[in-house]
């Protein structure tokens, strides 16, 4: 690849491949109980994480549960949950 000349195009496509990998582990934990399709929920999460320009200039924190909202939350998981 080096001497083609093409090592920056190499590794873009590793770490685009590993990225992908990386949200495949990902729907496979958590989205497969929304009924959604991998395209699907692979959108909506690329569309939920592009940055956003804060006009005051301050870092944000977008959306954190408070720690109750997030207790609540893992219990309604939980409650879904059928082993058998």
């Amino acid at each position: 690849m080096i001497i083609n000349g093409m090592l920056p195009e190499f590794i873009d496509n590793m770490i685009e491949q590993i990225n992908e990998d990386k949200l495949w582990q990902l729907y496979l934990a958590t989205a497969l109980l929304e009924d959604k399709s991998f395209g699907d929920w692979k959108a909506a999460v690329l569309s939920e994480t592009t940055p956003q320009s804060n006009p005051a200039g301050q870092d944000s924190v977008v959306n954190e549960p408070t720690p109750e909202e997030a207790v609540a939350h893992a219990e309604s998981i939980l409650a879904g949950f059928k082993p058998y």
